[in-house]
């Protein structure tokens, strides 16, 4: 038995680690986590691994990790300065098993992983599980608990099939849209980068979203810059970008990362060609699955339509570390007019969507 904890100055190392999964989803690709960390959902975060091994297998466990200094309150009996929490990766996340990992291996890891939380003071963790990989089902001791169905497409079936799952409204929509003169294509150029990002930026204003769904452009152009992590497809209408589709994917698996168009455009069902162009692109491009995920009841609505028997389920954990000093935190938060009481999780944070 031997545990490796790895930060983003030892990436090479740790993505060794990760390729060497039989199956990890691109969410668990320490490339993905190091761009995502700094920023995501709290303005002091760091990206971290943590594998345990044994002879014959591993499990793997990449996460963000925050400090606790940036609170907006101060803790009788807690310097916070000196503390930290932990969340998934985003969408999805969570830890891996190798081939041939077996019960002692996941009771090693969970019992070693929870003697180094408290060694390192992380007070809680918040665990997004991939329903691709279904590792909640494997990490079962976390008390992994449903939280939303993802609508997901299988790839390897022949275009036809894939057209007739979708639902009848979906498929006139498309129809309509494709007796327009929109086009969508997979592009580089980073013109059209900026220009989506406008697109999506305002968006996210007009829904008021949380920093949860807010990225600079730098991201943009990091993430699409590694080609085998990240595709951007725009829809062009007279030449103008008037949507687009952020997908991030690994070698079988895409997934619907963002989406957004010109709300002036919307009657055209630019939204319902852009990802029926997009993830015909990811058929064509040989990956097995397209991943809509989830989202809001009108936001599932809209995804569901592409595909009527594709489903999976997402689960989510939450794990408390230091229990005195999670009460001691939730209570200060109180104090400070921080509403705990929401069921959001961990309950001394401002509320984020998780």
């Amino acid at each position: 038995m031997a545990v490796k904890t790895f930060t983003e100055d030892q990436l090479d190392e740790w993505q060794d680690w990760y390729e060497s999964l039989e199956r990890a989803g691109s969410y668990h690709d320490p490339r993905y986590v190091a761009m995502l960390a700094g920023g995501f959902e709290q303005e002091s975060e760091s990206t971290e691994a943590f594998i345990y091994t044994t002879d014959d297998a591993f499990v793997y466990y990449p996460y963000i990790r925050r400090t606790l200094s940036a609170l907006p309150f101060e803790a009788d009996d807690v310097d916070v300065g000196e503390y930290s929490d932990i969340v998934s990766s985003w969408y999805y996340g969570g830890p891996v098993a190798s081939t041939g990992a077996d019960e002692e291996t996941i009771d090693g890891f969970l019992e070693q992983f929870a003697d180094y939380c408290r060694q390192e003071n992380i007070v809680s963790e918040f665990v997004r599980f991939d329903p691709n990989l279904g590792n909640h089902a494997t990490f079962d001791a976390l008390n992994p608990h449903f939280n939303r169905e993802t609508v997901r497409v299988d790839l390897t079936q022949s275009p036809d099939a894939i057209w007739d799952d979708f639902e009848k409204r979906n498929r006139n929509a498309i129809r309509q849209a494709q007796e327009t003169d929109i086009v969508v294509e997979s592009t580089t150029d980073l013109d059209d980068y900026a220009a989506f990002h406008d697109i999506y930026t305002n968006a996210m204003e007009a829904q008021d979203a949380s920093k949860h769904y807010r990225f600079p452009l730098s991201f943009f152009e990091a993430l699409l810059n590694e080609e085998d992590l990240a595709t951007l497809s725009v829809a062009r209408y007279d030449g103008k970008v008037i949507g687009g589709s952020f997908v991030v994917h690994d070698d079988d698996v895409a997934h619907d990362y963002l989406r957004a168009s010109d709300p002036d455009y919307w009657d055209l069902r630019v939204n319902n060609l852009i990802c029926y162009e997009t993830l015909m692109q990811m058929r064509e491009a040989g990956r097995k699955l397209f991943d809509f995920q989830g989202g809001r009841p009108g936001v599932f609505k809209f995804k569901r339509g592409f595909s009527k028997s594709g489903r999976r389920e997402f689960h989510i954990a939450k794990q408390i570390h230091l229990d005195d000093a999670y009460d001691t935190l939730v209570n200060a938060a109180a104090d400070s007019g921080i509403d705990t009481e929401t069921g959001y999780f961990p309950a001394y944070r401002i509320e984020q969507s998780n």
